[in-house]
């Protein structure tokens, strides 16, 4: 049993492979997506993305987005989307501490907010990226 993956991004098609399973992550919790699955919409958060295949599991960290289902084909739909291979450990480190030495300085008032809440957003992804890294 195959399901056709397709992970579009606002760059373009970031991966497209039959796979056995793909494993998301749900606004409601993670969810699981085989082949003849029922159709439906949803949104997805921020998490990891487990692709399953008969060649063994591959990580992915993915932002929020949704993901149509058709029973023979999940299209996931996300800002971005990195493979645990592509990962470069070193990098995302540095960006995540700098992200946090901002963060530790800027003041936690309203007119700051929506730099606060980008920040936060850097930190949440460099965290994502290197858990799945290291799966």
């Amino acid at each position: 049993m195959a399901i056709e993956l397709v992970v579009v991004t606002p760059e373009g098609e970031a991966l497209s492979e039959t796979v056995q399973q793909v494993v998301l992550p749900g606004e409601a919790g993670e969810f699981g997506v085989l082949e003849s699955h029922e159709r439906f919409l949803t949104p997805l958060q921020l998490g990891p993305m487990e692709i399953i295949r008969d060649s063994g599991n591959e990580w992915a960290a993915i932002t929020s987005g949704f993901a149509e289902v058709d029973g023979t084909r999940c299209v996931v739909l996300v800002d971005s989307c990195t493979l645990a291979s592509a990962v470069d450990a070193g990098a995302v480190e540095s960006a995540k501490a700098e992200a946090d030495g901002q963060l530790s300085s800027l003041p936690d008032d309203e007119a700051n907010a929506g730099e606060r809440a980008r920040l936060e957003g850097v930190v949440a992804r460099a965290e994502l990226e290197l858990d799945v890294a290291s799966r």
